[in-house]
């Protein structure tokens, strides 16, 4: 006989047994066929239900136990969900079922149902002194809702409790920060008020009241507050600098002063303190004084290769009401250290005009040379810097560099020198810079550039220790062998290139509007703007929260910001089972098989038997019938019964759902659509719930090819959690599906 008959004839065996209320016999048939087949998911199901019918609660839920593991690793989740759901139902008590229900909810997407589960276990378990557990369990469901404000409030009791202040303060404050950010304000300062009291003057909750005050419009009381905390604390840092921002943010720039200047005289690498206290010098038009207070900022961002925050630190002072030489020169040279030729270009011609103003004709010399470098076909530089040249008794260009016998070799060997120096000077390191200067200068004694550069590092001061030089002689050392490295293929591409110079040369000249805004400086400040308001100055604007971040100096430390996080649910993906596929594939064709009759048979006389014996069927059982048929792979049947027990709303999505999943399972993704549909159609709108259904229809959708409704859908799922389960890279698919 075959095993196909053998299992025929067990269940009929089991069906006889269930019918003359032999429970036991039946359960005995049925484990025959468990044994064989432990993924028998629909019969280990039915085995369960026999159990519970006889009053063996434990040994049932052992059953529905192993029956929703095996969902889970089929990947048939809503399965899983609605066995553990009967789980929880008969043993509401315990703590592991109720977990794995929770676990299995968030997973799904449905937080409210998640929490419910994760808080009910939580309370239980505060209440019976396990602290530890509570927490834990607590700390799931602001994983999954960051705003829960109940499980906060829980969560900091306990902690409290077992006297752990700071984590208890940690969960106060960023239940204040959600309160702040859906602008329940009074609701904020109340538990702010509660973490005070548990700690007086913790610096994290100061900072969050006073940002409470500031956003509801009373910026005094903020301050009233920061002065009764200096007072009890007079070397908070932070407070003055909270403080003096406030000053500063309602235009009292005195008392502002007054109190960057105390910060920056106690503690000079305060960072907040000096940018606040340097735009109140620039206020004041003391750009001598700002440009102090900002130069050791400039030199740690270049240091740290931050050259747009550095140049954006100098353009509070380049957009004065006057121009700043020093600023000037040290934008200059962050420009020619990243050969930035242009805005270079803009910046010597700058430089210029203020020298003349200022009568500096002698270093007026270098910035022509370099002007000349650039642009070596600018007639009018040349004969403006020859006038030059001329008034202080200097040769002019060619015949110095005629009497020197300049070839391109020599040029070539000061350019290579000059990038040596400057990768030294980039670290800090400025005495090494200038003694290769200097060097290169015993060689070519009268050049402009190696004099202007000589004349920029006269203006540089650094102080650093012993161990800091040598660490930064390593640093420039590898970053020197990469250069030379660099150096070596340029040569060889510029060898290449140089027979197309003169013709590009040529078409330069052709183009006059394409030369420097300022060809002919002026002495009005007005010709100066435009450039460094656009095109030259185009680093980041400055904020004194996050320029220095990246540096080695230390930064006025401010409160953290919450960061909303969501549970990552990417990667799930229902499968389909290989022998369930194999089972139904006849039913798909359209054929039966002997063993499928007499299967479809003994169903309908289990279905008949149920209801004359148990009277009117409730819609559970009938949910539960279902379930089982959808086990079976007896899809019609589970239709049927999930249809008529959807008629109670409270399980309507639940059956719609399964509905939904039976009908994609055999690939009818129409039907499978239109029971997804009434599922969200049942569901609260933009609930968790409702996006969980939104997905799956959008599933069917895209397997049926309607890639523009699922589109739609995945976008409305982005666009409330980017992170549920994989929408972002389904979106991503879809795009590039389309695109090809």
């Amino acid at each position: 006989m075959s095993a196909r008959s053998d299992r025929v004839r067990v269940i009929e065996q089991a069906e006889k047994y269930v019918r003359g209320g032999r429970i036991k016999e039946a359960i005995a048939e049925y484990e025959k066929l468990a044994l064989s087949d432990p993924q028998d998911v629909g019969t280990i199901n039915i085995i369960g239900d026999l159990y519970i019918r006889l009053g063996h609660t434990e040994r049932g839920v052992r059953s529905f136990e192993k029956v929703a593991e095996e969902y889970e690793k089929r990947g048939l989740y809503s399965q899983a969900l609605a066995i553990s759901k009967k789980i929880h139902r008969l043993v509401p008590d315990s703590v592991d079922f109720a977990l794995k229900l929770g676990d299995l909810y968030a997973q799904q997407g449905f937080v409210a149902d998640a929490k419910n589960v994760y808080a009910a276990v939580a309370g239980r378990l505060a209440g019976a002194g396990k602290t530890a557990e509570a927490v834990a369990i607590f700390e799931k469901i602001v994983t999954i809702d960051r705003e829960d404000g109940d499980a906060r409030k829980a969560l900091a009791g306990l902690f409290a409790g077992v006297g752990n202040i700071d984590a208890a303060l940690d969960q106060l404050n960023e239940l204040a920060a959600v309160r702040v950010e859906k602008g329940q304000f009074e609701a904020a300062e109340a538990v702010l008020n509660e973490a005070l009291s548990m700690k007086p003057g913790d610096a994290r909750s100061v900072v969050s009241l006073v940002e409470v005050f500031k956003r509801r419009g009373q910026p005094d009381r903020a301050v009233e507050i920061l002065e009764k905390e200096l007072a009890a604390a007079p070397d908070n840092v932070q407070f003055f600098n909270i403080l003096g921002n406030l000053h500063f943010e309602a235009g009292e720039t005195m008392r502002a002063e007054e109190i960057f200047t105390q910060i920056v005289t106690g503690h000079p690498l305060n960072v907040n303190a000096r940018i606040k206290l340097g735009r109140i010098q620039i206020l004041k038009d003391k750009l001598d004084q700002a440009y102090e207070l900002f130069e050791p900022l400039i030199n740690n961002l270049v240091k740290k290769h931050r050259d747009e925050k550095a140049i954006g630190l100098l353009g509070l002072i380049l957009e004065s009401q006057k121009p700043h030489l020093p600023a000037l020169e040290r934008l200059a040279l962050i420009y020619r250290t990243n050969k930035e030729v242009k805005k270079l270009e803009v910046v010597d011609r700058a430089i210029l005009d203020e020298l003349r103003k200022q009568g500096l004709k002698d270093r007026m010399v270098a910035i022509y040379g370099e002007l000349l470098d650039l642009r070596p076909g600018d007639a009018d530089l040349a004969r403006e810097a020859g006038a030059i040249r001329q008034e202080l008794g200097l040769a002019s260009e060619e015949a110095r560099d005629e009497v020197l016998g300049l070839s391109e070799k020599d040029r070539e060997a000061i350019r290579e020198v000059m990038a040596q120096a400057d990768l030294y000077l980039q670290q800090g390191l400025v005495r090494i810079a200038r003694r290769l200067l200097e060097n290169l200068r015993f060689r070519y004694p009268e050049d402009p550039q190696i004099l202007k550069k000589i004349a920029v590092l006269d203006e540089v001061r650094t102080h650093m220790d012993e161990d800091e030089i040598r660490r930064r002689v390593e640093k420039t050392t590898i970053l020197e062998a990469q250069f030379k490295e660099q150096t070596a293929g340029r040569k060889a591409e510029e060898k290449r290139a140089a027979e197309k110079r003169p013709e590009e040369k040529r078409d330069e000249e052709r183009r006059p509007e394409e030369k420097a805004p300022a060809a002919k400086p002026t002495d009005g400040r007005k010709t100066m703007k435009p450039p460094f308001r656009g095109d030259v100055l185009e680093g980041e604007k400055i904020s004194t929260a996050d320029i220095f971040a990246e540096t080695d100096i230390i930064p006025f430390v401010s409160s953290e910001t919450g960061e909303r996080a969501y549970h990552d649910l990417r990667g799930l993906a229902a499968e389909e089972i290989g022998w369930l596929a194999a089972a139904r594939a006849g039913q798909l064709a359209g054929e039966s098989s002997p063993l499928e009759r007499a299967l479809t048979t003994i169903v309908a006389e289990f279905r008949k038997d149920l209801r004359d014996k148990a009277g009117p069927v409730d819609a559970e059982a009938r949910f539960q019938l279902g379930l089982a048929f959808m086990g079976q792979g007896l899809t019609a049947e589970a239709v049927e019964e999930l249809t008529l027990a959807a008629n109670d709303k409270s399980l309507a999505v639940g059956c719609c759902s399964l509905i939904g999943q039976g009908y994609r399972q055999k690939r009818n993704f129409g039907e499978a659509a239109k029971w997804f549909e009434k599922a969200m159609a049942e569901a609260k709108p933009a609930s968790d719930q409702y996006f969980a259904l939104a997905y799956e229809l959008a599933e069917v959708l895209e397997a049926s090819d309607e890639r523009d409704r699922a589109a739609a859908l995945f976008r409305e799922i982005c666009a409330w959690n980017p992170g549920y389960r994989n929408v972002s890279a389904r979106l991503e698919s879809l795009a590039k599906s389309a695109a090809g």
